[in-house]
């Protein structure tokens, strides 16, 4: 203990301009240091409550970081699906099927796309989500097979259906990350963050109010009383950083915004499926019309 006295005072008389420039944070420093190395045991404890605050609000910090992460995944598209992959097998699909079918009539048939303004879909454009990129797929081999063949009208008609889900998935995408995303960070680089810098003034205060307890309690009968004051001072510091902490971190946990957050993601996703299911649900009575239709021309080839 004498031992770490000696150097530490060493270092302040050697680093004396040091230590006036910086001031508090030498001294919080050298309470720190002491305190790791054992080599004092003035340590004065948080209250209850702080501890309790604090530990509720790192949890309600984490939502914030870690909502963040998933609500990015969840606004960007899946593109875990193998385009490339994709478009190699409908492009053989579609185009083996288009020879059999110019085969069996003996001519080639007409190419030519679809008249009315609605349906008409542009696949010139880099698909942004894999729904796009299938409905490119489908409607370009629809046309090559023949819109007047049920395989290339059923092929266009998924195509278009899935051109439709995929514009819902990017209002998706752009929901989340308008009212989820940004409303978490923003709460994160305000609020959050002021609490954060609280805490480290607490533990700053504390730092402070222990070093002057431990010089008042080995000081000379002649600075014992300028020392006292210290520590009064430092104790009335502290006592005010902890209690605006507290409110602050109190601010943080009874803000809405997480919950709000988590609605909007919830919101965002029902109303994409919602679609989605309008938009299949409509598809897959036409395409089994279309198969109905396919197998009675196939059968009716193979019985001729």
């Amino acid at each position: 203990m004498d031992q770490f006295t000696k150097f530490t005072q060493g270092i302040s008389q050697n680093l004396s301009p040091f230590a006036e420039k910086v001031g508090a944070n030498f001294t919080q420093f050298r309470q720190l240091a002491s305190e790791k190395l054992g080599a004092t045991i003035v340590i004065t404890e948080l209250p209850r409550d702080y501890i309790e605050l604090e530990n509720r609000f790192e949890g309600i910090r984490n939502i914030h970081l870690e909502l963040i992460k998933y609500a990015k995944i969840f606004s960007h598209s899946d593109n875990s699906m193998d385009l490339k992959h994709i478009q190699t097998q409908l492009r053989d699909l579609t185009t083996n099927i288009g020879d059999k079918i110019n085969t069996m009539a003996g001519t080639s048939r007409a190419m030519s796309p679809p008249s009315s303004g609605n349906d008409s879909i542009t696949t010139s454009a880099e698909p942004q989500t894999p729904y796009h990129a299938v409905s490119q797929l489908c409607i370009g081999n629809s046309e090559k097979i023949g819109l007047e063949e049920p395989l290339g009208a059923g092929l266009y008609k998924f195509g278009a259906a899935f051109d439709k889900i995929g514009d819902s998935r990017l209002r998706m995408n752009n929901d989340i990350r308008l009212n989820v995303v940004a409303a978490l960070q923003s709460e994160l680089s305000s609020k959050i963050s002021i609490a954060q810098k609280l805490r480290k003034d607490v533990q700053g205060a504390r730092l402070a109010l222990d070093a002057s307890k431990s010089s008042l309690k080995s000081a000379t009968p002649a600075k014992e009383n300028a020392l006292r004051i210290e520590v009064e001072k430092s104790e009335d510091v502290f006592v005010t950083v902890v209690e605006d902490a507290m409110k602050q971190m109190r601010s943080v946990l009874e803000s809405p915004d997480v919950i709000q957050s988590v609605s909007a993601l919830a919101s965002a996703q029902l109303e994409y499926y919602k679609e989605a299911q309008n938009i299949l649900s409509s598809l897959i009575p036409e395409l089994d019309e279309i198969r109905l239709t396919q197998d009675a021309l196939y059968n009716h080839e193979a019985d001729s």
